[in-house]
């Protein structure tokens, strides 16, 4: 594994650790954008598809730079001082206050879609939130897709609260992490999620 890898799926891991436990979403957002960035160049160097070129391809209003100040406005906000002149103090003040974890959704689902295009690889945790965001997300699907394996795992998720939608997938995942078929299955990513120091 390069190490260019290594530092995403360190990122991912923990950014979505972080998620599944409902720990600092600020950092969740970092880490995920950070763990993002780096498998979507890692995927645009091994010339293969990402979730940015499909926006791209099927979202003709949207252009390369537009979808980066989209999926980076809260993540610049969390991690720049000052505006790209180098002296004028940021005002992200009513930015922040529209922060919430759903922001983190999107970006979690992006950076391990890539980084399942580079590795064919997914821990089992990520696996699970991949069919939770699928449940969450129905609108977003291709509507000749068969919606039941996800609707079963995660019936009607889409209108829970946002607390209860988090709890069944902590619950789904603890279910899953352990099955044997899963982690014999050469797709899963076998070791903890986030890195040990």
């Amino acid at each position: 594994m390069s190490v260019k890898i290594q530092i995403a799926r360190a990122q991912l891991g923990t950014a979505l650790d972080l998620f599944i436990r409902e720990k600092d979403s600020y950092s969740v957002h970092s880490l995920a954008c950070g763990g993002s960035e780096i498998v979507e160049g890692l995927a645009k160097e091994a010339d293969l598809p990402s979730i940015s070129t499909h926006i791209l391809q099927t979202m003709p209003d949207i252009d390369q730079r537009k979808l980066k100040r989209l999926r980076n406005q809260h993540w610049n906000a969390l991690k720049h001082f000052y505006e790209q002149d180098g002296k004028t103090v940021r005002d992200d003040e009513a930015l922040i206050d529209d922060f919430t974890d759903t922001a983190n959704d999107a970006v979690l689902f992006g950076g391990w879609l890539d980084y399942l295009l580079i590795t064919k690889r997914l821990p089992v945790e990520a696996q699970v939130f991949q069919v939770w965001w699928f449940a969450m997300n129905p609108k977003s699907m291709n509507p000749n897709v068969d919606p039941s394996p996800w609707q079963s795992i995660f019936p009607k998720i889409e209108t829970q609260p946002r607390k209860e939608q988090k709890r069944r997938l902590r619950r789904a995942i603890e279910k899953w992490r352990d099955s044997k078929e899963i982690l014999q299955d050469p797709r899963t990513e076998l070791g903890p999620l986030s890195p040990r120091c």
